[in-house]
C-alpha cells in the first residue's frame, strides 16, 4: 500500500490537508456542510460514511469502515463509497433532487463506444473506436488511488 502513495496516479489528499480544505473552499463548502451531506446520504439512501478516506476535484472518498487507515489490515477489502460534488450538492439542497442520477446518465451515455464510420477500405484506417469520455476522466480511472497527506 505504501508504494502507491509514491507512484504518480488518480490522488486523494487526507481530509484535514491544506488541499483538501481548498477544494472545499472551491465548491463553497466547509467541514460542517459534508458532515451535513454525509447525514443526509445516510438518512436518505442508507449507506453510511463513517471515514473520509480523501478528497479530490472530483468528489469526496469515503468508507464504512469507522477510524480507516490505510495501513490497517485487509483496509481495501471494501470499495470506496465515491461522491461527486454534484451529489454533495444535491444532499444539501443546493442543486435539484435527480441531478446526480441525471448527470450520470448521460454521462454513460456519452461514454459508450461510437459506431464506427463506414470503412473507407484504406489500411491506414484504425480499428480503435473513440469515445467521448473525456481524457481526465479516462486517465484517473485506470491508475490505482494513490492516498496523499
Amino acid at each position: 500500500m505504501h508504494g502507491l502513495l509514491k507512484q504518480p496516479g488518480y490522488r486523494l489528499y487526507s481530509p484535514g490537508s491544506p488541499e483538501a480544505r481548498a477544494l472545499l473552499a472551491e465548491q463553497g463548502l466547509g467541514p460542517a456542510d459534508l458532515d451535513s451531506a454525509l447525514a443526509r446520504l445516510e438518512r436518505t439512501e442508507g449507506t453510511t460514511v463513517r471515514t473520509i478516506v480523501g478528497i479530490n476535484e472530483d468528489g469526496v472518498f469515503g468508507t464504512s469502515r469507522e477510524g480507516w487507515r490505510p495501513d490497517l489490515p485487509d483496509a481495501c477489502r471494501e470499495p470506496f463509497i465515491p461522491l461527486l460534488w454534484l451529489k454533495v450538492h444535491e444532499l444539501l439542497g443546493r442543486v435539484p433532487g435527480g441531478s446526480t442520477a441525471r448527470f450520470l446518465r448521460t454521462a454513460s451515455c456519452r461514454a459508450r463506444p461510437r459506431a464506427a464510420p463506414p470503412s473507407t477500405g484504406s489500411p491506414a484506417e484504425s480499428p480503435i473506436r473513440s469515445h467521448t469520455l473525456s481524457a481526465r476522466y479516462a486517465a484517473a480511472a485506470s491508475r490505482p488511488a494513490a492516498i496523499s497527506s
